[in-house]
Parts: structure tokens; C-alpha cells; sequence
């Protein structure tokens, strides 16, 4: 019953003292929106027609990303801003509004996703924190986005993957630091077959090295096909 009434105090409320958009600072048209209808339209967007619903077959992409183990990526930009400050201000600084905005333009994404594609994974993954680290943040960014897209696409999530050695953070390390940094970082956390083709959620990525060495772990115990989804991709300027 409580879920029900919460979406209208938030309509009462938005009556009262509007959200202002988390791009311009005006206020935004709809509840439920973080972003006012002429900054939702404004929002950079990738060619996804030309490239089919796979970044990888993308120059620019292709060439950042090297020897990918999985075989699709999805992204709603390139680490650029506004969605670089959205993530940054999700991850590091706990800002649930910013959160909120990027899981509904990645639902947006998937949305339009399974309208273009023959066949869905048959289950969702994410990467995993360490429980020591996840303590401190408070949330991981992917498990929550990787929630949503099992809720909207209404495919399993399964919670199988493990982060077993509290590496140092990957950021600011090169491409081979990374992949050293990673070592036998992940352990899977099942005897039971997995499906043999997943989506693997993370919130960025960079050089690829963690998706990498998840995707290692999964075809060596039975997945063939990885879909890789992500809010943003870094490229090589």
C-alpha cells in the first residue's frame, strides 16, 4: 500500500516545489523526470542504427577497446559530459537523483534495445564489489542497474559472481596495470549451468580489463555469448 501512495506525494509534492532539471536547473515538466523535456531532447546519443545495437563495430570504439572477450556492447555515451558528471556524482558522491536519472536513461536504452534484437540474453549479471569496499560506498552502481534491466526486461539476475581480493582501485592505472591488478580477482559462486548467453553489467568501461577477465571466468564455465551493458565507454581522443 506504501508503494502506492508514494508516487503520488512525489505528484503533490512536484506541484509544490518542482525538481529542478539536473542539467539546466530549471524546472523539470514531470515528477518523475530528473531532466526538463529540452535537455532530455539535447542529450548527446550514439548511432546505434549504423552500428546495428554493438558499439564494437564502431572505429573509434574498436580501437580503445582491444581483443574484447565479449561479443556486444551497449552504452548510453562516450565517458563525455553531462554523463561523466552524472556517474561521478553517483559513484563518489552518493547523489540518488543522479543515480535515479542515469538508471532511467539506461531503461530507456534497453528498451529500445529489445525492439531492434532477434534474441535477448537469458540472464543478467554485473560486476561485483568487494563487501569491504561495498560497505563503504554504500550500494554498488551495477548490481542496482543491473536490478533495474532485470525488472524491465523481465529475464533472471543472477547473483553469482564474487569479488575475492580487495584490489586497489582501478582508477588512474593503465591498460597492463590493470589487468595485473585483476588477477584471479573474480570467483563464481555456483556448481549450477549457467545459460550460454548473458549481459554483463558494469557502470563504465575503460580499457575493458575487468569485463575481460569476468568474461574468462563465465566461458570457463559454459557461457559462449556476452553482451556487455554499461552507461558509459571510454574512447581514445
Amino acid at each position: 500500500m506504501i508503494t502506492n501512495i508514494i508516487p503520488s506525494l512525489r505528484h503533490y509534492w512536484h506541484l509544490l516545489l518542482p525538481s529542478c532539471c539536473l542539467w539546466c536547473s530549471l524546472p523539470v515538466q514531470h515528477a518523475q523526470q530528473q531532466l526538463c523535456t529540452c535537455c532530455q531532447q539535447a542529450l548527446p546519443s550514439l548511432p546505434y542504427p549504423l552500428c546495428h545495437y554493438n558499439l564494437l563495430w564502431l572505429p573509434v570504439v574498436s580501437k580503445s577497446i582491444k581483443k574484447p572477450l565479449f561479443q556486444q556492447l551497449l552504452a548510453l555515451s562516450y565517458y563525455h559530459h553531462p554523463y561523466q558528471h552524472w556517474i561521478q556524482q553517483w559513484k563518489f558522491f552518493a547523489n540518488h537523483a543522479a543515480g535515479e536519472l542515469l538508471q532511467q536513461q539506461f531503461i530507456s536504452l534497453l528498451s529500445r534495445y529489445a525492439k531492434h534484437t532477434i534474441a535477448l540474453p537469458q540472464a543478467i549479471l554485473y560486476v561485483p564489489m568487494h563487501p569491504s569496499r561495498q560497505r563503504k560506498r554504500g550500494f554498488n552502481q551495477a548490481e542496482i542497474l543491473a536490478k533495474a534491466a532485470a525488472k524491465q526486461l523481465k529475464l533472471p539476475l543472477l547473483n553469482v559472481l564474487q569479488r575475492q581480493h580487495k584490489n586497489p582501485a582501478q582508477v588512474g592505472l593503465n591498460r597492463k596495470q590493470r589487468q595485473r591488478n585483476l588477477k584471479q580477482a573474480f570467483s563464481l559462486q555456483t556448481t549450477a549451468a549457467l545459460p550460454s548467453h548473458v549481459a554483463l553489467i558494469d557502470d563504465v568501461i575503460t580499457t575493458g580489463a575487468t569485463a575481460n577477465e569476468l568474461c574468462r571466468l563465465l566461458k570457463r564455465n559454459g557461457v559462449s555469448h556476452i553482451s556487455l551493458w554499461t552507461l558509459a565507454v571510454t574512447v581514445l581522443d
